[in-house]
């Protein structure tokens, strides 16, 4: 009997161990699924440093930019926090946002409302929540007259709070820069209990100053037709648009309405409705991630504006890790089913100082997943996986029946 056992232990671990082994070749080519890479520039001295994604390679990530990772020169993922989740520690230079107490037919979960009073565009709001350490996702919306509202960010990851004796918590949301008087927090919490938002607010210091970097070239062509103005704007890929500034020279007086659209798959959608006029900037704050747009003036009765050109700018996104000097790193993205990371550097935001150094990265290329010579089916082990899989659990399943019916047996003649 114990001769018995020892054998089916063997097999235990003999199957085991071919199920890691395959498994260890499916997460090697997991590894391999990011389509781009950018060499990060090197540094002399280890520590935490704020790393500048360039519009190329934001272009090339998602829109949450949750498939961009940190590889170290062996391939392993170093961990990160996006720069908008850094807390303030100066709370006298904290504003409190208005509550509103609207809440709307078709909401489907918790929504907590506030109003930007300061006129500012925002690109990050600081929220303060009861203590909690659930699992939710936020939505960020806006609207101008708590009637119409349009989408800003979505799927945004609720952060667990961080042990203290205080009961409370704050954590930042970062998004596409906008100017919307009120923002909406819509939890997807349907069904379940909800969390308790406290209030909401910005950091003068941050909102006061919001930073970009343009995009080029651009292609730019318009056509006036029946009291409209269409102006067409191509990129040379997926960019995230976050500003556009437009150059006009005249009339020296004008106020029009503009829509602008991005296109998607052949299909316009409305990224935002606002006006200009000569009276303020023609700066048109919009969270668009495409390499098309549409701008369509409402001229009415009025001349077409003389409009030289456009300008696109997408808004600074930053990371921040902490790196080895002299070592060497790459950013990767381009793996449209990576989720989110969660790292634990986020529950030590505040060992994190102000004065950060700053760096870039390389070039983007496209990574080597796969070389012409193996592009074919033989390096594609699925099958083998799932065949060890089912050869493992029917082994396991015979030697299992055989044992029991040989202990049926010994009981059987005793």
């Amino acid at each position: 009997m114990r001769l018995k056992t020892k054998t089916i232990t063997r097999s235990c671990n003999i199957a085991v161990l071919i199920l890691l082994f395959f498994a260890s070749i499916k997460t090697a080519s997991a590894q391999k699924t990011f389509k781009y890479g950018a060499a990060l520039q090197q540094v002399d001295s280890t520590g935490f440093y704020r790393i500048n994604l360039q519009p190329a390679l934001v272009a090339k990530a998602k829109a949450d930019l949750s498939d961009i990772r940190i590889a170290d020169g062996k391939g392993n993922f170093v961990p990160y926090i996006q720069a908008g989740s850094l807390p303030q520690k100066d709370q006298k230079s904290f504003v409190v946002f208005n509550t509103i107490a609207t809440r709307l037919p078709t909401d489907t979960g918790t929504t907590f409302i506030v109003e930007n009073k300061t006129g500012l565009p925002l690109d990050r709001l600081w929220i303060k929540l009861q203590n909690t350490a659930v699992q939710r996702q936020i939505n960020l919306i806006g609207s101008d007259d708590l009637q119409q509202w349009f989408a800003i960010q979505e799927n945004i990851p609720l952060q667990e709070a961080v042990q203290n004796s205080e009961g409370t918590y704050m954590q930042s949301l970062s998004f596409p820069a906008s100017s919307y008087r009120y923002l909406k927090l819509l939890v997807n919490d349907k069904r379940r209990t909800p969390i308790k938002f406290l209030q909401a607010g910005i950091y003068t210091d941050y909102a006061a100053i919001l930073a970009y970097t343009q995009i080029i070239p651009v292609q730019f062509s318009r056509v006036d037709s029946n009291k409209t103005t269409f102006i067409n704007l191509k990129l040379n890929d997926n960019y995230q648009v976050n500003k556009l500034h437009l150059n006009i020279s005249g009339p020296k007086y004008f106020k029009r309405n503009i829509t602008i659209y991005q296109l998607i798959n052949g299909y316009k959608e409305t990224v935002a409705e606002t006006e200009i006029s000569a009276t303020q900037s023609t700066d048109v704050l919009i969270s668009a991630k495409t390499n098309q747009l549409i701008l369509q003036v409402n001229n009415g009765d009025n001349p077409p504006l003389t409009i030289k050109s456009i300008d696109v700018y997408q808004s600074d996104e930053y990371l921040i890790s902490y790196l080895e000097g002299k070592q060497s790193y790459r950013l990767l993205t381009g793996d449209s089913s990576a989720l989110a990371a969660e790292y634990d550097l986020k529950f030590f935001a505040d060992s994190i100082k102000d004065n950060t150094p700053l760096i870039t990265h390389d070039a983007v290329i496209k990574n080597n997943i796969q070389p012409p010579a193996v592009v074919k089916k033989g390096r594609d082990y699925t099958v083998f996986i799932w065949i060890a899989i089912v050869v493992s659990l029917g082994l396991l399943l015979f030697l299992t029946l055989k044992m029991t019916k040989e202990v049926g047996k010994k009981t059987g003649e005793r």
